[in-house]
């Protein structure tokens, strides 16, 4: 790979750089203007503030396509494999992902080209190191994304695509050189007077913390394509024992209401995010901590013990044509146990506490579910079935239900019945988390299973994760109770580490929805076949990618994407399955005959290039695909991916 810290002979105007189309205008400058001029700490802080992402960018990628991928939240999008190219072709262009790409690439030239010069001052040397810092993460978000991307600093109008192995070696070399150039006795008040850091305000200290961890990031993506590579980058990131561990080390930036690039990532009104059934299967029971039910609710709320009763049986309404162990049920409670973030995350349907409920979501009363026979929800003025949705807590599979959405049209395809994303974090008030101390630590606890050379075990590095996220939504208390606990969410999963009994099927009771008789059931708890073929639920990479999965949310749905890609954890249900996918048209490989199974073809492994790429640079499109590995598509794996 050539240099990265060419001199470029034009510099291109940070307010020009919206004015291209072509992902090909990551290689060319828009308009020269005096170098001179321009501050580095000006463009690098345009490229950190551009990736919070703006309402428009941020819905189409953060919400429509990453949290999709990660399960985040139910929404079909990218777990069904769709392509959007439009949203693809505005996030791989200048005014958005490539625009922040070409920022940083100009801070880091102009900072090489003026060091050394008498008129520089000592703390741009500083700048530079943090635009190199924060151009590695630039291009492992692109390259993760899409794949192979062209030279980060080619402003000369050259091409030449760089493979994802490539880039990842740069990227890790980079950051490993950083954090030995910083110079932390340099007075940064310039930096902090002009507020041209967003993330840190010039606190360079935090700045090494915050590359070293990346370091760690980066060198586990690449635990399965090239595992002794992965081990000596990992083990020499961790040796500098100088990494995110707290929450006042934590890489965020402060979101703020209106219409800007710092307005929440999550703030459109009309995306309700509800819960996700992989978000709930892994959630309730874990931890055995009590449901927290508000004392003003209390008197009116029903608990009921998730893992003995599954609630109303409704095979006429709800799909049952997915492997999620709990399909076909109507949860008429609250779940007695449940892992206590799940309230903090999430609104209990039909209470409005002031805190987080959403007003834009009606309050959950009732609903009706239509006849299979006639498709009518009422005759004579008398529903055919009607269900209390208050104080419920419910959620069902993605998908293609075919009859059955319009049947069940009222419970499933209303927002009001689901527990759906907190307002706290719709409004734009808190900071967007890009990395976190549980992040940390659960890496270094992989790192420690694998038998890595890392500072603290496996089950030490586990347990602080667990801590480190209870602190950051306010659960410290449940903490002791929580990581002690061996009682199995429903996928098969407990949270104490040395508890490494597999889960079992057992006799559970439901009530049958049409008879009205309770009857009792066979629970079977999923086969996860892409991890270890199936063997195993509760094993200690289950746990500690469960986890990480649990503290990531809702803020990097970007990372947990990422481990599923790489490993398989944790279990993804597939979608709803009653009409076959079409794979012709780019999606996933499910029918009705293998819906039950899972299969790396059911997963997306990235985003396709925009279409324009291809039909205005047929020659780079190829280059680019070469660099692949394989087609164009969704299922092509990127090379961190590929599986030994």
């Amino acid at each position: 790979m050539k240099a990265y810290h060419k001199i470029i002979m034009g510099l291109a105007s940070a307010a020009l750089l919206t004015a291209c189309s072509d992902f090909e205008d990551i290689n060319k400058d828009p308009g020269a203007v005096d170098k001179d001029k321009v501050k580095v700490s000006y463009l690098l802080n345009k490229s950190i503030i551009g990736a919070q992402q703006n309402p428009y960018i941020a819905e189409r990628l953060f919400v429509y396509q990453w949290k999709s991928a990660a399960r985040f939240e139910r929404r079909a999008r990218l777990a069904v494999g769709a392509n959007y190219d439009d949203y693809n072709s505005d996030y791989l262009g200048t005014s958005f992902g490539v625009g922040w790409l070409n920022d940083v690439n100009m801070a880091v030239n102009i900072g090489y080209e003026r060091q050394g010069l008498p008129e520089t001052p000592p703390y741009e040397n500083n700048v530079l190191q943090i635009a190199r810092i924060w151009r590695a993460y630039v291009i492992s978000e692109l390259a993760d994304c899409f794949g192979p991307i062209p030279p980060v600093n080619s402003f000369d109008g050259e091409v030449e695509y760089e493979s994802v192995e490539d880039l990842y070696d740069f990227m890790l070399t980079e950051l490993a050189d950083t954090v030995d150039r910083i110079d932390t006795g340099v007075d940064m008040s310039n930096v902090i007077y002009e507020k041209t850091d967003a993330f840190y305000d010039g606190n360079v200290s935090k700045w090494i913390k915050y590359a070293n961890s990346l370091r760690m990031r980066y060198a586990m993506r690449l635990s399965e394509v090239a595992p002794e590579k992965a081990r000596k980058a990992f083990e020499a990131a961790a040796a500098t024992n100088n990494f995110i561990t707290t929450l006042a080390d934590m890489a965020a930036v402060q979101e703020k209401d209106g219409y800007s690039e710092l307005t929440g990532v999550m703030s459109r009104g009309w995306n309700a995010q509800p819960i996700s059934v992989t978000l709930n299967n892994l959630m309730i029971g874990l931890g055995g901590i009590g449901f927290q039910v508000p004392e003003a609710i209390r008197p009116e709320v029903t608990l009921k013990d998730a893992r003995a009763y599954m609630g109303i049986r409704l095979d006429q309404h709800l799909t049952t044509a997915t492997n999620d162990p709990a399909a076909g049920y109507f949860f008429d409670a609250l779940p007695a146990t449940i892992d206590p973030r799940a309230t903090v995350l999430f609104h209990i349907p039909g209470y409005d506490d002031g805190v987080h409920y959403f007003s834009n979501i009606d309050l959950a009363t009732t609903a009706r579910l239509a006849d299979p026979a006639t498709g009518n929800v009422e005759e004579d003025g008398k529903p055919y079935m009607e269900l209390n949705v208050k104080y419920t807590w419910n959620t069902w599979v993605t998908g293609k239900w075919d009859k059955y959405s319009s049947l069940s049209a009222e419970l499933t395809g209303m927002t009001k019945t689901y527990p759906s994303l907190s307002k706290t974090y719709r409004e734009s008030r808190k900071e967007r988390v890009w990395f976190g101390p549980w992040e940390t630590y659960f890496l270094l606890a992989e790192a420690a299973h694998y038998g890595w050379n890392v500072p603290g075990s496996a089950q030490s590095n586990y347990e602080a994760g667990i801590a480190a996220s209870f602190e950051y939504y306010g659960l410290s208390e449940f903490v002791a109770g929580y990581i002690a606990s061996t009682e199995y969410n429903r996928v098969g999963t407990s949270v104490a580490f040395n508890h490494t009994t597999e889960a079992t099927p057992y006799e559970v009771t439901y009530i049958d929805g049409y008879t009205g008789e309770q009857r009792t059931t066979t629970y079977q708890y999923p086969q996860n076949t892409i991890y270890k073929n199936g063997a195993y639920n509760n094993d200690v990479l289950t746990k500690i990618i469960s986890q990480k999965y649990l503290a990531q949310m809702p803020w990097l749905p970007l990372e947990v994407w990422s481990d599923h890609r790489r490993l398989g954890l944790p279990f993804f249900e597939n979608p709803a399955v009653e009409i076959d996918y079409n794979t012709t048209s780019n999606e996933v490989a499910l029918t009705r005959r293998n819906y039950h199974e899972c299969r790396w073809d059911f997963y997306q492994e990235r985003l396709r290039y925009p279409a324009k790429l291809e039909i205005n640079s047929a020659g780079n499109y190829r280059e680019a695909i070469s660099l692949l590995g394989g087609d164009d598509l969704i299922s092509t794996p990127l090379w961190w991916t590929k599986r030994r």
